[in-house]
């Protein structure tokens, strides 16, 4: 019977052992790589031309190749263990029970993920919107799958987590109205009015930078109020998106050039004293 070396043949199933190993982690590889390519091919035809959505899709494919990555890293590191006769059954059993517990504990973060999901899938709104929600308003800067981040107007950055955000009003989502009130005494005729707000549509609507913004001129909306001494006169018009406010100011300005061209009288607010009290009235 011929001798066997022990020693020669533990070194045998070492190596036996580096090889199947090194053999399933270029497998792993593989497998991960070939997954990444299909979610790229699966994902090309969603994309769209102004690349928002392609932006979304990016951010939900990245996220979704985590898990996947995590997952199957866990499977190998479990193989491997198992290989190098390391019982694995209590490893898992013990992140069995360990994530039970982290899940209940991480409600709230699992709550922020699904949310973020949701909104990225839903295209509720988009990086640079401005959007009013959970009692902020500005623009988004950050879209991500837990938070999300809204610089206001004073220039304060706000980090709200994705499961606040239950009610959302987009002011990007689409054409937008804007509506300009003017406040004029009677001396001027409601046929004055109506060709005052013509000609400031015509400047507005000839305006270089703001015009290809309008996209429904100025009109009069109508009469909103009838006071004592004057009347409350709303104009109304649609925009692009996220050009609203500017050409509102834009309105406003051109309205006060042409009152104050045509010498109409518009309502004055003032302050007076009345039996020591202060009084607000028009003239």
């Amino acid at each position: 019977m011929p001798d066997i070396n022990l020693n020669q043949l533990a070194k045998t199933n070492i190596i036996k052992d580096i090889i199947l190993i090194l053999i399933i982690i270029v497998i792993s590889k593989i497998l991960l790589n070939s997954l990444s390519h299909l979610m790229a091919k699966a994902f090309k035809n969603k994309m769209d031309v102004d690349g928002y959505r392609k932006v979304r899709i990016e951010t939900l494919s990245k996220n979704l190749y985590t898990v996947i990555r995590f997952i199957v890293g866990f499977i190998i590191v479990m193989i491997i263990l198992d290989m190098l006769g390391i019982n694995t059954r209590s490893i898992i059993a013990t992140a069995g029970i360990g994530g039970v517990a982290i899940a209940f504990g991480a409600q709230t973060l699992v709550k922020d993920i699904v949310t973020g999901v949701i909104i990225i899938l839903d295209d509720t709104f988009r990086v640079g919107d401005w959007i009013k929600t959970a009692g902020v308003e500005g623009t988004v800067e950050t879209l991500g799958m837990r938070h999300t981040k809204i610089r206001d107007y004073d220039g304060s950055l706000h980090t709200i987590p994705n499961s606040q955000i239950t009610n959302v009003q987009n002011l990007n989502s689409g054409p937008i109205r804007f509506d300009c009130n003017i406040f004029l005494s009677y001396d001027v005729s409601y046929e004055q009015a109506q060709d005052l707000v013509e000609s400031v549509s015509k400047k507005l609507k000839a305006d270089q930078e703001l015009g290809k913004y309008l996209i429904q001129d100025v009109s009069i909306f109508g009469i909103m109020e009838i006071r004592e001494n004057s009347y409350l006169l709303r104009t109304t018009a649609v925009a692009v998106p996220g050009h609203q406010w500017v050409l509102g100011r834009k309105e406003r300005k051109l309205i006060i050039d042409e009152i104050s061209k045509r010498k109409l009288n518009p309502s004055i607010q003032v302050v007076a004293l009345a039996n020591g009290k202060e009084i607000n009235e028009e003239v």
